[in-house]
Parts: C-alpha cells; sequence; structure tokens
C-alpha cells in the first residue's frame, strides 16, 4: 500500500490556548497513539496580525520570513520527561536554509513569507578601482519598500492604485483605506532532527516508542519579527521615523481647508513628491502620525510638531478631468498651519528606542502527518531500540572590537559529531528595526576577518589557515560550506547572487564551516577533542567596510551538528549524546 493510503493529517491545537504574542510558549501535545509520523510532511499553521499601535505596516526579515516568529523549540518525551531535542535560534538556522538551500523561491515565498529575493547583501564593484561596496538588506542600497508588500506582509494592504475621481474633490481612496491589518495564514516546516530534517535517509518518527512528545515552542521578540520598511514615491524611499526621515511635504505644511479644485473643507496634508502608486506609502486608514516642521530648514521659522489620524489617502483633483498624481492624507483634527519649507511626517512614537510594532498568533495549531505502516514493518520498527536523527547545538562567543586575533573555543560534548557553522552578529545592529543584524550577519568585508584555522585533537584544519576575503580564498570557503551541510544530508542549491556585481563578494548570510565526518555512516568525536577555532583579522572592528556600519563588538555563533541517539527499553528511555 502506498503512504497516502495509509496517512492522514491530524491537527493539534496548543494545551495553552489558540493565541499567543512574543515571548510566549506554546505547548503541543503528541499522544503515542498516534503511532508514527511523516516529520518531513508535518508543519506548524498560523494567523499572525499586526498589532502596531500606531497602525504602521511591517513585513517579516527577508531571509527568515514567517520562521521568524520561532525563536526555539525544546521537544520531550512525555513519557518520563526527557528532553530529546532542543533548538536554539531556530529563526536564525532557518534563514540560513532559506539562502543556501533554495533555489526556486517562490513555494517559500508564499508558504513562509521569506523575499522573492532572500539574500543577506547586495554588492556593487567599481569598475575602476575595484573595490567592493556591500549594502545589507534593509539599509541604503539595498532598501525595503512597500513594493515588497504581498506574500511578505501579514498586515496585508492593497496595491492597486486606488479610486481617482476627476469630478468630487472628497473622495477617498478605497483601495487603501480598506480592512487593514487582516490576518494572514502561514505555514512553517518543522526544522527539527527528531522529525527527520536532516540526514539522507527518511524515516518515520515513532511517536509510539517514545511514549509521546511534548513540544514547547517559543515565539521571538517583536523586534525579530517585525521589520520597518520605508515609504516610497515616485521621487525615493524615505525612513518614516521621527530620528531618522519622514515624508516631505508640499510647502506651505497642513492645508486646513480649500484644498483642490473644488474648495472642500477637508483637512489634508499634501505630500510634495508625485506618487503614481498611494499603496507603496505604506500609509493607511487609522495610521498615527506627526507633522514637524523643522526650524533648521525653515527660514528661521519655529519648530512645530502636531500629530494627527489619518482619515483617507486621496488623489488631489487637476481641475482638468486628469488625475493627478499629488497624494493627500485627510485627517478630522485641528492643526495649526504650518508655513514655510520643509515639512515633513512619519509615525507617532517612531524612534530608535521605542518599538510600538507587535504581533499576535492566531489559531496557531500543529500539523501532523500520521502514517500507518504494513503489520510487517510495523512489528520491526517496534523492536527496534534504537532511533537515531541529526539536531544542532549552539554555542556562544564574544568577539571584542580590538582584537585582531581570537580563540574561539567550542564546549562541545557531542561523540558524533557532523559538521560545525559559524556565523557572526554585530551586538549593536542585531535588532535594528529595518535590518536585523541577527539574521544578515557579518561578511569577512565588515568584520576583517582574514584568516580561518580550526585546531580539534591537537590538530589544525586546513594545515595552512585561508582568507576568506571576498578576493583572496572566497571560493575555499563556499566548498567548506558544501561540504559541511552535505554532511547533515544537504544540497547546497544557492551560493549566493551572480547577477552585476553581486558576484565580487559574499551575498548570502556569511558562514565558515568544517565539515567533521564525511558519509553518512561516519561521525567525529568532539568530547575531549576541545575543538578551536583560530582567527585573524586585518583591522578592529571599529573601521567599517565600504557601505557598511562599524561592527564594533560582535557575538559569535557555533552551530554543531552531530547524531544523538534515542536508547528505548521495556523499563526506560534515554538520549545519548
Amino acid at each position: 500500500m502506498s503512504v497516502a493510503e495509509n496517512s492522514k493529517f491530524i491537527s493539534l491545537v496548543a494545551d495553552n490556548g489558540t493565541e499567543f504574542t512574543s515571548e510566549q510558549k506554546a505547548i503541543f501535545t503528541i499522544h503515542p497513539d498516534i503511532g508514527f509520523v511523516k516529520g518531513k510532511d508535518s508543519y506548524i499553521s498560523f494567523d499572525i496580525l499586526n498589532e502596531d499601535i500606531n497602525n504602521r505596516v511591517a513585513v517579516f526579515p527577508a531571509t527568515a520570513g514567517a520562521s521568524s516568529v520561532i525563536d526555539r523549540m525544546d521537544i520531550y518525551s512525555l513519557a518520563n520527561g526527557q528532553l530529546l531535542e532542543s533548538l536554539t535560534n531556530y529563526n536564525l538556522w532557518s534563514s540560513i536554509e532559506n539562502q543556501y538551500l533554495e533555489e526556486d523561491n517562490q513555494h517559500n515565498q508564499l508558504k513562509n513569507g521569506v523575499s522573492s529575493d532572500p539574500r543577506a547583501y547586495a554588492c556593487a564593484q567599481d569598475p575602476g578601482t575595484k573595490v567592493n561596496t556591500i549594502s545589507e538588506v534593509g539599509r541604503d542600497g539595498f532598501k525595503r519598500d512597500n513594493s515588497e508588500l504581498g506574500a511578505l506582509n501579514f498586515s496585508q494592504i492593497s496595491s492597486g492604485a486606488g479610486t481617482q475621481s476627476d469630478v468630487v474633490d472628497t473622495d477617498i481612496d478605497t483601495e487603501m483605506c480598506a480592512k487593514k491589518f487582516a490576518a494572514r495564514k502561514f505555514l512553517i516546516p518543522l526544522k527539527a532532527g527528531i522529525f527527520s530534517h536532516f540526514g539522507v535517509s527518511e524515516k518515520l518518527t515513532p511517536i509510539l516508542l517514545f511514549g509521546g512528545l511534548r513540544i514547547e515552542i517559543t515565539f521571538a521578540s517583536d523586534k525579530r519579527v517585525m521589520t520597518r520598511i520605508y515609504g516610497k514615491t515616485d521621487a525615493g524611499t524615505y525612513k518614516m521615523d521621527n530620528y531618522d526621515g519622514g515624508l516631505p511635504v508640499v510647502d506651505g505644511g497642513v492645508v486646513a481647508t480649500g484644498a483642490g479644485a473644488t474648495a472642500t473643507t477637508l483637512k489634508q496634508i499634501i505630500l510634495k513628491d508625485d506618487i503614481t502608486d498611494p499603496a507603496l506609502l505604506g500609509i493607511t486608514r487609522g495610521a498615527k502620525m506627526t507633522i514637524d516642521k523643522d526650524a533648521a530648514g525653515g527660514g528661521g521659522a519655529a519648530t512645530q510638531t502636531a500629530n494627527f489620524v489619518v482619515e483617507g489617502v486621496r488623489r488631489i483633483n487637476s481641475g482638468t478631468g486628469v488625475p493627478s498624481n499629488k497624494i493627500a492624507l485627510v485627517f478630522n483634527a485641528v492643526l495649526t498651519t504650518m508655513t514655510g519649507n520643509d515639512c515633513r511626517i512619519y509615525f507617532q512614537n517612531a524612534t530608535a528606542a521605542l518599538d510600538t510594532q507587535t504581533y499576535k498568533l492566531k489559531n496557531v495549531e500543529l500539523k501532523v502527518l500520521q502514517v500507518i505502516p504494513p503489520q510487517n514493518l510495523m512489528k520491526g520498527m517496534i523492536k527496534e531500540s534504537q532511533f537515531d536523527f541529526i539536531s544542532w547545538d549552539c554555542f556562544l562567543d564574544n568577539l571584542p572590537s580590538s582584537s585582531l586575533t581570537h580563540q574561539s573555543e567550542i564546549t562541545s560534548v557531542a561523540s558524533a559529531a557532523k559538521s560545525i557553522f559559524t556565523h557572526y552578529i554585530s551586538v549593536s545592529h542585531q535588532d535594528n528595526h529595518y535590518h536585523q543584524n541577527y539574521y544578515a550577519g557579518q561578511p569577512p568585508h565588515n568584520t576583517h576577518l582574514n584568516s580561518i584555522q580550526y585546531f580539534i585533537n591537537n590538530k589544525l584544519y586546513p594545515l595552512n589557515a585561508y582568507n576568506p576575503q571576498a578576493k583572496n580564498d572566497k571560493v575555499v570557503n563556499m566548498n567548506e560550506v558544501v561540504k559541511a551541510f552535505q554532511t547533515i544530508g544537504k544540497q547546497v542549491k544557492k551560493l549566493g547572487e551572480c547577477r552585476g556585481g553581486n558576484i565580487a563578494d559574499y551575498t548570502n548570510t556569511y558562514l565558515h564551516a568544517r565539515e567533521l565526518a564525511r558519509g553518512e555512516q561516519f561521525v567525529y568525536n568532539l568530547k575531549d577533542a576541545e575543538p578551536q577555532i583560530r582567527l585573524g583579522f586585518s583591522q578592529e572592528r571599529s573601521n567599517q567596510g565600504a557601505g557598511m556600519y562599524a561592527v564594533n563588538n560582535a557575538r559569535m555563533i557555533h552551530f554543531v551538528f552531530s547524531v544523538k541517539t534515542i536508547m528505548v527499553n521495556k523499563d526506560n528511555l534515554q538520549l545519548l549524546l
């Protein structure tokens, strides 16, 4: 019989509710009577709702997508409470897989909400000097604006141009002011070793033998999930924050009455730039905003600010029967008219320190594919007393800004290790509102990393250190990463973007890695090997690479993959590392 004829999806609701907010924990119970589960076809589904108090749209981190909501996953035996697998930095590893292991990203974009171009960096090379300029996704040079709304966005906004009128000046753009912040459903695959996500051979997860499973999912902080985007006009893109940016307003600031061809009594603010598609502004009905008059640019006028709530977004009638590309924000407050130039608008409380963006998860479910094996196969599986799976453990290390050499100790006790991956993060930029460096990481271009060598069990690997800089041993670095992925049963399908100047440097999240054991049957004992990574740097990290910012103090995250074994007998269940 085929698997399809003997399988069915079972929806499991969390024991502690169906709605969750950031940093809360959902607990699922898979009872032993479910028998066997096909882990690679099981997933978590949820609706996600943007609850920003200022009604500001948001997107997921470009490379992590909806997987960004899961900070960690802990799996226990329901029978005796034994911790079987603990996956920390789950959202970060998902971000890495989305870049390296997905060649055709369309299905991942629809189900998981990643960007249509999920990569960490863009690179431009000066044709004369051959200097590489790196731009991190979400920053200048690789901005994310409202043209990305759609599969990425969980506060849905229309991409249409909206209602236009050449007769009635009071028409409101109905598409922009329709139902906003509607929840959107996403599907997250279970990237857990116990569900056979890693490894060459696929096998069923014997829930029966484990006495059932208890799965605890800890959701990420708001700042690891909610990413701000730029407002877009025909003239350019703008940050919508008090501390850095804002949309320019026509000279004169607030127009309280008499706006447009028909001199209505609408209160409105007319934006300075032409805007062909008002949806790209990212401003919806109910958005809480501030208009700001900057004294420095206004010919000596006093600084003025006023808050208002957007009631509509509409086109200004040209008076000739042809719709205008001038856009007005309609509001119902009484604001002081601000004269002079250099007025701008931005979202209320949009500061670098204050984070108003929050999310809520609704209808959270764990969907498992129950499989009933044929009787002869089931008897053999029940007699087995050993279940092997590949999983990761994370080890953290701090890299001081001034260090030019660094030895990173990895305190793993894994007796059956497969590979090591290392990721670098700028501590000061890890949770930036526009570009969380937690996901993008730091390439050698910016950390000034120029020497890598592993010291394991009193031996150096490779014998001569290599320089991962783009114009040195970039190919060696990439080859090491490909080999390390193969040890966990994953084939790298994309090493980065190759169009234009992008081929000149790293565009995926930078990793360096080491293959410890090649082949499915081989492992490496790290328990007494005292593994160490020896690193060299050409400059301090207070110096920034071209196009980037100063990393300063950095954090290193080591993912150590190993084979773990669950031993089962009639009286006990034990995990062997």
